[in-house]
């Protein structure tokens, strides 16, 4: 006769069970949302299949030379430019909207709530905006990638500021010294790497939103995929499509390898 004592009965997951129920139904809740269909998929589903055939190669080289090296370059430097001076704006408000630097819960709030302000706002909704402000061009979508890269460098540095080394702020503040050389010569030195991340972080994700921005009139190389889209010409949207994703990834990999190297 066994001698080893009964295992005690392991209680039913309750927990488990529930939870995947609540899942499920917000899943399915959700799904419902979108109209999904399978039969309406399904008879779609050859349209997009010849879109994307009509995209394939072989592609005209003289429409890479011709039309579409100018407005990619365009690109690039919308991105490039709203990237860094929307960095170097967001360097300034992320102290006021760290607690740790400032001057006093009022400017904290108030600048928290600020950038809370800026990154609602969609940057394509806001390109439109400008666009119909300005007239269509590089311009709108500057200043629409300007506002982003603001509000995404602010928000990240802020955070960054948050859990630095109080030791090297404190130690100046005993010679007297301002807020302001407090955060330059304590602060600073802390979060530099991160800084530079920041903005190539923003850096990669302009080009990317530069081209979308295009479309809706504001520069760059989505102006040219929008006018092709209209024509129908798949197979300069595929060479755009591809030469876009070459860029991106080449930036993509430079900025990571960057990034890395800092932080």
């Amino acid at each position: 006769m066994s001698t080893h004592p009964a295992l005690p009965k392991r209680p039913f997951p309750w927990m488990s069970v529930v939870g995947t129920a609540i899942t499920a139904v917000i899943l399915i809740w959700s799904v419902q949302g979108t109209k999904f269909n399978l039969w309406v998929l399904a008879d779609g589903l050859p349209n997009v299949l010849r879109f994307f055939k009509g995209m394939l190669p072989p592609w005209p080289m003289d429409f890479v030379t011709g039309q579409l090296i100018p407005p990619m370059v365009e690109t690039i430097r919308i991105a490039l430019a709203a990237s860094m001076l929307g960095a170097a704006l967001a360097l300034p408000v992320a102290f006021m909207a760290s607690s740790t630097v400032a001057p006093n819960k009022w400017v904290y709030q108030i600048t928290r709530n600020l950038l809370n302000l800026v990154r609602t706002i969609p940057d394509l909704v806001l390109a439109a905006l400008l666009a119909s402000a300005f007239g269509i061009g590089a311009f709108p979508g500057f200043l629409a990638l300007l506002v982003f890269s603001f509000g995404v460098v602010a928000k990240l540095l802020a955070d960054t500021v948050e859990t630095i080394d109080r030791g090297p702020m404190d130690a100046i503040a005993t010679t007297g010294a301002t807020r302001i050389l407090q955060a330059r010569h304590g602060v600073f030195p802390q979060i530099a790497p991160e800084f530079i991340a920041y903005t190539l972080y923003a850096f990669e994700i302009n080009v990317r939103a530069a081209t979308v921005l295009g479309l809706v009139g504001a520069g760059g190389v989505g102006v040219l995929l929008k006018t092709q889209i209209a024509f129908l010409n798949y197979t300069n949207v595929g060479i755009i499509t591809a030469v876009t994703f070459a860029v991106v990834m080449l930036i993509d990999t430079l900025s990571s390898t960057i990034r890395r190297r800092l932080v």
